[in-house]
This record gives structure tokens, C-alpha cells and sequence, in this order.
């Protein structure tokens, strides 16, 4: 799922970022990681692995791949642009019922961030609030519309009484332009910081809890047809060291972040980071099938998919 600044997506297109610390070294297997959207405090981990040359004691040339649009961070990983790439647990659970050959290998941020967001002193100011509204969002409509309609639904408003908007990368600045009302797959830890640094006060509902079961908000997928299980366990080793590193020294972490592309030394991405750091998990192989099974009872309960594969069919096991 999703979110950030347009302009820092398109600097980063452009290839206006710094190159990692390591050097070009023949000896290491190079693989392109995609990301789910441009470089942010989400991707600490990953950024930190890189800066310390993680990647690099793995065995692995790692060079990170944002999207070029909002789905394709899925896109990339199927068609095999890229070796490994990161999605949220649910559009994944629904790709993965659909017949998609992803895997989930790890997870990044063990819990939801997805939130409603809305500015104070607008049209809304509580759930109910919400009927007859615009809300933005900027991932897969399906997903989004399926997950949205049975959070309404916990608050008995049908989706026929919303209007859903794509505002792309675009999600803040479509907010407070007035594009939309509302913003769904808002993540708690950036956008929220970034309606606050416009100088509005954000409104922040949380109304996925109750509503479903608890999930990963960013995971790391392959395609089972193209996978590498000897990249897969480097990488999760590498990922891991960093994730491990982040959480036990932030602020060194966050002078590595800002190493890696300077345009990244900003208020926005330093809230962003200080509310992120204690979300990452230190342990990204550690796979919870409980947890999935959970979601995905979740998901065909509600309609939301026929039916799904059991966990071990699309949860890596080295």
C-alpha cells in the first residue's frame, strides 16, 4: 500500500540519488530489489543493509527499484524486473487466491499502518462523517475498495454512499487541494506528518481496528516461477543485519538513510523515521502462518476471495 511526496518520486526516477556504499565488485551476484514506492523511512532496513555493506558480505549487489506507477511494485516482481520486491500482506493474500505465483519470503512492518485521513475543520470530523464523501486512494482499487467496504460496513455505511478517487502518488496534496475529502491507505507513520508540516491539523481514524484481523503492512515477495532461493536467503540474512542495526543505533541508522540520497534530510522523513524505527521487525524470515491463516479465513468469510491456498503453499520455508 502506499503514499510520499510526488516530486521525491520523480527525483528518484530520474536517478537523482546517491549510489550505496559499496563498491562494484565482480564476485557479487547482482539483483534489483523493488520497493512499493519511493525511498522512504519505511525502507530503513534496506537502505541501512546497503550503507553497511550488508548486502554486499552476503554476497549480493543490491540496487533498490521504486515503482513507476502504483501497482507496479507487484507488477515488477511478476513479470521479473526485478528478483525481489515488497507488497502489504492483504493485496498479496488476494493476488496469491487469484492464481498468482507470489511468495511472501519475509515481512518489513509487522502491523497495519492504514489509516483514514481527513483535515480538521473539514467536512469530516468522525467515521459517520464519511457518507457522501470523496476518498481518495492510491493502490489497487480492488483492494482497496474490498478492505474499505468492510471497514464502512463496521460502521453501517454501504460503499454506494462513498466515491472513491485515484489520486495516485499524488494522496496529500489531493487532500488538501480539495481533490478529495478523505484520504484511505493513508499510513499512520508519513501522511499524517505531512498534512501537519502544510500547517493543517490532521484527523486521523483508524477504522480498520475491530473490523478485521491484524496484518503485515509490508512484506517481501518473489515469483515462485523465477525464484532464487540462494539470492532469497542472502538477502533475508542482509535485511535482517540491517533491521538489526536501525533498531539498535536510529540515529546512526537515520545519518546512513540520508547518506544514501541527501534529498532524504528533511522534517517530514525525520518524524517519519522516529515513528517508524520501533514498527520493523528484527526477524523478517519469521513467518507467522497463524497469522496469515487468520487473514485469509478473514478474506473468504467476507467474500473478499473464493478461496485461498493453505499458508505453507505461499509462505517461504528455506
Amino acid at each position: 500500500m502506499s503514499r510520499r511526496l510526488f516530486l521525491a518520486f520523480a527525483l528518484s526516477l530520474l536517478g537523482f540519488h546517491a549510489a550505496p556504499a559499496q563498491t562494484a565488485d565482480n564476485s557479487l551476484k547482482k539483483i534489483a530489489v523493488g520497493i512499493d514506492w519511493f525511498v522512504d523511512p519505511n525502507h530503513g532496513p534496506l537502505v541501512v543493509a546497503l550503507e553497511r555493506g550488508f548486502f554486499a558480505d552476503a554476497g549480493l549487489d543490491v540496487t533498490l527499484v521504486p515503482p513507476e506507477n502504483t501497482m507496479g511494485n507487484v507488477t515488477m516482481v511478476l513479470d521479473g524486473r526485478v528478483a525481489i520486491g515488497m507488497s502489504d500482506q492483504p493485496r498479496t493474500q488476494i493476488e496469491v487466491a487469484g492464481g498468482s505465483p507470489l511468495v511472501i519470503i519475509g515481512t518489513l512492518i509487522t502491523e497495519p499502518l492504514n489509516v483514514i485521513l481527513a483535515v480538521e475543520g473539514g467536512p469530516i470530523k468522525s467515521t459517520e462523517d464519511l457518507r457522501g464523501k470523496r476518498i481518495g486512494y492510491a493502490d489497487s482499487q480492488t483492494t482497496e475498495s474490498d478492505l474499505l467496504k468492510i471497514s464502512l460496513a463496521a460502521h453501517d455505511i454501504p460503499m454506494s454512499e462513498v466515491t472513491l478517487v485515484n489520486v495516485g502518488f499524488a494522496m496529500v496534496p489531493a487532500l488538501l487541494e480539495g481533490k478529495v475529502d478523505v484520504l484511505t491507505d493513508a499510513y499512520s507513520n508519513f501522511e499524517p506528518f505531512q498534512v501537519e508540516l502544510a500547517g493543517k491539523t490532521p484527523l486521523v481514524l483508524d477504522i480498520e481496528k475491530g473490523a478485521m484481523p491484524a496484518y503485515s503492512e509490508l512484506v517481501y515477495i518473489v515469483n515462485r516461477d523465477i525464484v532464487d532461493p540462494d539470492v532469497v536467503d542472502k538477502f533475508l540474512v542482509a535485511v535482517e543485519r540491517g533491521a538489526k542495526a536501525l533498531v539498535e543505533d536510529p540515529d546512526a541508522a537515520w545519518e546512513l538513510f540520508i547518506k544514501y540520497d541527501p534529498k532524504l534530510d528533511n522534517e517530514l522523513n525525520r518524524k517519519s523515521w522516529d515513528a517508524t524505527v520501533p514498527l520493523f521487525s528484527t526477524n523478517p524470515a519469521k513467518l507467522d502462518k497463524e497469522k496469515f491463516a487468520e487473514f485469509a479465513t478473514f478474506l473468504v468469510a467476507n467474500d473478499l476471495v473464493a478461496a485461498i491456498p493453505a499458508p505453507e503453499d505461499y509462505l517461504y520455508s528455506p
